[in-house]
Formats: structure tokens, C-alpha cells, sequence
């Protein structure tokens, strides 16, 4: 999901108020039983909408990400996360795995929702709003449910934008 509106301070990297997630960044039924796996077809698809140069940079710093601690948060979601030198905007996907998979949250249980935020380099400030929405949208009362219970890329879609509607506008 592209949130990036190049015009922020940051170098350009900005995070567009009135939507968090793109359309052609979601993504249901994801194939995989291990979080490799499944870091390998996000960076894959993300990739192939031309919206990073190099699909296998993304998931090297991906795993490089989870190494460095994990990034499943409990109650079967996860929120990979990187920043990549070559990118001019944040880009936040989101996903569903078609099976659970183990991404070792401390409360065991495995993740079927995942939503991942790359973000330029120099663009500390954007990624960390990124999350922070994020983590808005997940506190909201029925979100995370209607997300982890959509079971086509269509009503993923449709859940996505029905809990964008949820988060305020801001400047």
C-alpha cells in the first residue's frame, strides 16, 4: 500500500492522511507455512507492482527485521517492517496467509494477519506514523476481526477500506 504523497520535510517521503493502504498492496490467502515463506510472496508481490526496485532487498531486510526481534504482536498478527534505500515513499501492504503461520509472538499464537511497512531510508519519521496508524486501526473495536475473517481478496479489500473509515484525517 503506497501512503507516501511525496510532501512531507522528510526528503519527499510523506504519508498521505486520507487512506493508509493501496489496493494493489492487498493481498488474501497468502501461501506459506513458515514466515519466510510468506515474507518471500509479500516481497515477491510487492515487487511485481513495480513498487520496489529489488523484491529480493525487501525480503533480505524483512528477515533481517525479525532476526533483530519479532514482529508478531499476538492475537495472530504481525507487522513486518524495514526501510530500504532506494524507495521514495512509504508503502504499507496488507495481507492474509491462507494458513496460520508461527512468527513467534510471545503469545504463541499464529499469525493470519499481517500488515508490512517499508520505508525510505531517511524517512525515520514516516515509518514511525506508519505504525502508529496502524496501531490506531488495530485498537478499533471489531477491526482486527472483520480483517483476520475476510476470506476472498475482495472482502479483504472491502474490510480494509471499511476500517480506513475508522481512522481520523489528520494533517
Amino acid at each position: 500500500m503506497l501512503i507516501g504523497s511525496g510532501e512531507a520535510a522528510e526528503g519527499g517521503a510523506g504519508v498521505r492522511q486520507d487512506r493508509l493502504v493501496d489496493s494493489r498492496l492487498v493481498f488474501s490467502g497468502l501461501p506459506g507455512s513458515a514466515r519466510e515463506e510468506i515474507l518471500r510472496e509479500l516481497a515477491d508481490r510487492v515487487g511485481s507492482r513495480g513498487l520496489v526496485p529489488d523484491p529480493a532487498a525487501l525480503f533480505a531486510r524483512l528477515i533481517e527485521r525479525e532476526r533483530l526481534g519479532c514482529t508478531g504482536l499476538g492475537g495472530g498478527i504481525a507487522i513486518p517492517h524495514c526501510k530500504l534505500a532506494d524507495l521514495s515513499d512509504v508503502l504499507v501492504a496488507v495481507a492474509t496467509t491462507a494458513a496460520p503461520v508461527d512468527f513467534g509472538a510471545a503469545d504463541g499464537v499464529p499469525v493470519r494477519l499481517l500488515f508490512v511497512v517499508v520505508s525510505p531510508a531517511h524517512a525515520a519519521a514516516a515509518h514511525l506514523q506508519a505504525l502508529a496508524r496502524i496501531s490506531r486501526l488495530l485498537r478499533t473495536p471489531g477491526v482486527a476481526e472483520a480483517l483476520r475473517g475476510a476470506d476472498s481478496q475482495e472482502s479483504l479489500q472491502d474490510a480494509v477500506r471499511e476500517a480506513e473509515a475508522t481512522l481520523p484525517v489528520t494533517s
